[in-house]
């Protein structure tokens, strides 16, 4: 991710400097704003880029502690970068111990992805490149004893197809939430489009247990 911003950020990048003559029809690489590339400005949107990642890692400790002394689950929607994912913010398993159960682990944070349902999303080179960070290990929250991973959540293309991209879903959608009552918990329903304009969807659900963490000692 990194590389890639660094690349369309360049000033030596001929995409960039051809996109920004009108070149071979090449115009919309570019934002008409600032003539900045508009998959950088894509990219900048994203809760890790480097432009914002150290307010991104105190915004999401904030959350932490509000949710250990509340104990009320959080968790985020987020959009605008034109795609579906399911991202999973969890406590970091210790070597030699088994990994905390998410109903019993504050930490445990899903960050819903659904956007947008009238933009087009990034190209599928893109899409690819972004899928194969997903399962590289992430140590920037590492110094707080937090993980952070991506759920395999689209085994299958809308249609029933498989699909070897099953991190990220390069499709236009929206995302529908119910409160579990049977369990207390939420749900979230994914709604990707199968065919483009025909108005038609298929559902990648994602149930967020309740708390279940015992309450602070502030006796302590």
């Amino acid at each position: 991710m990194v590389f890639l911003e660094t690349a369309l950020d360049s000033k030596l990048n001929p995409l960039v400097a051809i996109s920004r003559a009108g070149s071979l029809g090449l115009s919309g690489f570019v934002n008409k704003f600032n003539a900045e590339p508009e998959l950088l400005d894509d990219l900048n949107d994203h809760w890790t880029a480097r432009i914002h990642k150290k307010e991104r890692n105190n915004f999401i400790e904030r959350s932490q502690n509000f949710a250990l002394q509340k104990r009320i689950r959080v968790t985020f929607v987020s959009g605008d970068v034109h795609c579906a994912a399911v991202g999973v913010l969890k406590t970091l398993r210790q070597k030699g111990r088994q990994e905390l159960a998410p109903w019993m682990d504050y930490r445990y944070m899903v960050n819903i992805v659904t956007s947008a349902i009238v933009n087009t999303p990034p190209p599928n080179a893109v899409i690819g490149m972004v899928s194969s960070l997903a399962t590289k290990v992430h140590k920037t929250m590492h110094y707080c004893e937090t993980d952070e991973t991506m759920i395999p959540l689209f085994e299958n293309e809308p249609n029933g197809q498989p699909r070897k991209q099953r991190f990220i879903m390069g499709r236009r959608n929206w995302c529908a939430v119910y409160w579990d009552q049977r369990t207390e918990g939420i749900t979230f329903d994914i709604r990707v489009e199968k065919e483009k304009g025909h108005g038609e969807t298929a559902g990648y659900t994602v149930h967020v247990p309740p708390p279940a963490w015992p309450k602070p000692n502030r006796d302590r």
